[in-house]
């Protein structure tokens, strides 16, 4: 019996743009207007320095480490209002969260930074129990077997009573499997396919309702 279903953030609930402008393009502006670089010139410098520290490195996450590194005169909350209208969440996100909230514990799991999840989740966070940030709250990279584990720990639940949705094939589908929990696939490209793939979230409703 499934009791807890557990969420992905973005590319699951909100689309990336708002994330990719910070640092594709917020970042690299900054950046370009303290050098007198241009932009070209300045985004390929700090995409070169973000992957030189690279992903499996908390630092990877961590806007404040960027914005103090490149010695730019701007604040965390400053920068991310910059980009505040570019958050769009998938249409049939509230109306499949407002349903499943009537039977289920909803949480989120996400490797985002907390100061990205409360921009990006502002208008949606009332639907969720918890909301927990692997590299924030677990100081963990990337949402492993024991990241999972840990939050049915804090949520008193055993692994096969969570369900967990999420757009990555390793860290959403593979990992959570690994630690015992139920998970599904949420493939919006439509790259995939199989029974354990959905293309939205109406369609993991679907299933949710057919299988539990």
């Amino acid at each position: 019996m499934i009791r807890v279903i557990s969420l992905d953030m973005d590319g699951t609930l909100v689309n990336t743009r708002f994330v990719d402008k910070v640092w594709m393009e917020g970042i690299p502006m900054l950046y370009a207007e303290k050098t007198g670089l241009d932009f070209l010139a300045a985004r390929s410098y700090v995409v070169g320095e973000y992957m030189n520290i690279g992903s499996d490195h908390l630092e990877w996450y961590d806007l404040l480490y960027w914005i103090d590194g490149f010695g730019l005169k701007v604040g965390k909350e400053e920068l991310l209002q910059m980009y505040e209208d570019e958050i769009e969440i998938f249409p049939e996100v509230p109306e499949v969260l407002d349903y499943l909230s009537e039977s289920y514990d909803l949480v989120v799991t996400s490797n985002a930074a907390r100061e990205f999840i409360d921009f990006e989740l502002d208008g949606l966070s009332e639907y969720f129990r918890e909301i927990f940030s692997v590299t924030s709250d677990f100081r963990e990279v990337k949402k492993s077997p024991l990241i999972y584990g840990k939050v049915c720990a804090h949520m008193g639940v055993k692994p096969f009573e969570v369900l967990h949705i999420g757009d990555h094939y390793n860290y959403d589908y593979e990992s959570p499997l690994e630690a015992g929990l139920d998970a599904l696939f949420l493939d919006r490209k439509g790259e995939r396919s199989g029974p354990e793939v959905v293309g939205d979230l109406r369609e993991a409703l679907a299933l949710i309702e057919g299988c539990v």
